[in-house]
């Protein structure tokens, strides 16, 4: 299961920050860490024109709305598989999505192009909504597959999975952040 797990929340994750790299602006903080830390920074220039030419046979959701699907499809894999306590979960990881979902239509009145908090995309609620269900439909199909005993039901597995969620929220908040800072 640990693997599985692995490859939901990193797979999705990674593709997401390619997409960033590859087909987003040279000023957003990611491309940032690659050009000031990067011993492949050429060859990351060099993948960009490639990739660039191949850039108008991919639909604007593809760069702009996809990678927010994905992000939100790797936070629910990390908070929803392989847990105990899987409903506690799932009502925390929906409240997430209906966060994210309001804080789209908080950038309709509040954000725009260039601006801190975003612009508003009715494609954005749809990726959301799209990686929200299908993470929730595979971990529940996961969920069903674990064999939960009682004896797992305590106090202390509870405190730890608290612990954990804690990380993962923390560590995800920090990655929707960073495409843009400046």
């Amino acid at each position: 299961m640990k693997r599985k797990k692995l490859f939901l929340i990193l797979f999705p994750l990674i593709l997401g920050v390619l997409i960033y790299v590859v087909y987003r602006s040279r000023n957003l903080f990611y491309f940032k860490i690659i050009k000031s830390h990067s011993l492949f920074y050429d060859q990351i220039i060099e993948i960009r024109k490639v990739a660039w030419t191949y850039r108008k046979f991919f639909p604007l959701w593809v760069v702009y709305s996809l990678p927010d699907g994905l992000w939100l499809f790797s936070f629910g894999a990390a908070l929803l598989i392989d847990r105990i306590f899987y409903l506690f979960h799932f009502f925390l990881f929906t409240g997430i999505y209906i966060f994210m979902v309001g804080f789209e239509f908080v950038q309709k009145y509040l954000g725009g192009h260039g601006s801190l908090i975003g612009t508003y995309d009715p494609l954005d609620i749809l990726f959301f909504t799209i990686g929200y269900i299908s993470i929730v439909i595979i971990s529940k199909f996961l969920h069903k597959k674990d064999n939960i005993t009682k004896r797992q039901i305590t106090l202390e597995n509870k405190k730890n999975e608290l612990i954990y969620d804690f990380k993962i929220i923390v560590i995800f908040s920090i990655l929707s952040v960073l495409p843009t800072l400046f």
